[in-house]
């Protein structure tokens, strides 16, 4: 059996939703704001459980042929009824915090996150959906050549904030360095210039130690953008709660730590031979590079840490823009459309043109 739950205002009774940006939840519908000091206090927060739906590939659903094409793509589907309407919540099997579409209700699903998926800790979100929204605006401000509307106010509503599953590695890397170190010295005299080239072997070894290495564990996720949204701080961790989840999209990992062990070699790879090419005697020039690298991970924590997203599609690419929930940092990929920069294109040929022509004009004393 499948349980959905969803956290209530105890003032009202209405549905929570956890505010990063002032660390507290909320209540729309009578404004009251609350911490989790005071949620304890009052009894509220506390799960409601759901009438569930049996947690099985053969439920039949009212409306799957809108989400699945096929009984083998039906098995990445589980359905929940919503706590507050009583409506059933499709989701696929990673999903672990949603919302009913007909209500807009936060509901937590906390049987993903259980058992080994079972975060260790979190970071909660510190920004609010305002704050990615103007973001979204500062990243598109001046683009001329973005399709027209972009950035109006249906598309800023889809902004979503997003608790994305990372593993966080502990690494040690073994490294035996050689390469060939060159110093030149230069002089001259009346006929002729010289050039004096000393050459070294050289040759470092040792250890080095990685703390908090992220990398995102969801296959839904771009490596390369999720990558770029750090640096996150660890320091303010929290242990795990479902009571942050609640108003914001969440996901359990896709992927185990051994099958992100190569992209973590990868990227602390360079830093390891940088950091041997600093130590020791400056070079002028160094070449033949070898560096034999033997990596060791004994320690990997399963975080959940935020992120506010928003994928747009045009002309069939898909776009996306994320911010660094608790940082603010953004990054993201814009469209441009063809159409606008042609007429961009011919504006400024045409401005061009008038303005060579009144110059030859002046030029050529027409005035």
């Amino acid at each position: 059996m499948a349980e959905a739950i969803t956290y209530f205002c105890p003032a009202c009774g209405a549905y929570l939703r956890y505010d990063g940006k002032n660390g507290k939840w909320v209540c729309d519908f009578c404004d009251s704001q609350f911490t989790k000091e005071e949620l304890e206090q009052k009894g509220g927060g506390h799960t409601h459980s759901a009438q569930p739906v049996p947690d099985t590939t053969e439920v039949a659903f009212s409306y799957d042929e809108h989400v699945a094409e096929s009984p083998a793509d039906s098995s990445h589907l589980r359905a929940y009824h919503c706590p507050s309407c009583g409506a059933e919540i499709v989701t696929d099997d990673v999903t672990a915090a949603t919302f009913c579409v007909f209500c807009q209700n936060p509901t937590v699903l906390p049987q993903q996150l259980s058992g080994k998926y079972q975060p260790s800790a979190m970071l909660p979100f510190t920004t609010d959906k305002k704050q990615a929204q103007d973001a979204f605006r500062r990243l598109c401000k001046g683009k001329k050549l973005l399709p027209k509307g972009y950035t109006n106010e249906q598309r800023l509503e889809k902004i979503t904030g997003v608790y994305v599953p990372y593993w966080v590695f502990d690494c040690t890397a073994d490294f035996d360095y050689h390469a060939t170190g060159e110093n030149h010295q230069y002089w001259s005299d009346s006929k002729y210039h010289y050039v004096k080239t000393d050459l070294y072997h050289i040759h470092r070894a040792g250890k080095m130690d990685f703390e908090n290495i992220p990398l995102d564990a969801s296959e839904h996720m771009r490596d390369d953008l999720m990558d770029a949204l750090e640096p996150f701080d660890f320091s303010k961790i929290e242990p795990f709660d479902l009571r942050y989840l609640t108003g914001y999209l969440a996901e359990k990992y896709t992927y185990e730590p051994k099958d992100l062990f190569p992209r973590m070699q990868e990227r602390i790879s360079h830093g390891v031979e940088n950091r041997a090419i600093q130590e020791g005697k400056h070079y002028d020039n160094i070449h033949s590079v070898r560096c034999h690298k033997n990596y060791q991970s004994n320690q990997q924590a399963y975080l959940l840490l935020p992120v506010w997203m928003l994928v747009s599609e045009f002309q069939g690419k898909k776009y996306l823009f994320a911010m660094n929930g608790q940082t603010g940092k953004i990054v993201g990929d814009l469209p441009c459309d063809k159409k606008r920069a042609v007429s961009w294109f011919l504006i400024i040929f045409i401005i061009s043109l008038v303005i060579t022509e009144a110059l030859v004009f002046w030029l050529g004393g027409g005035f």
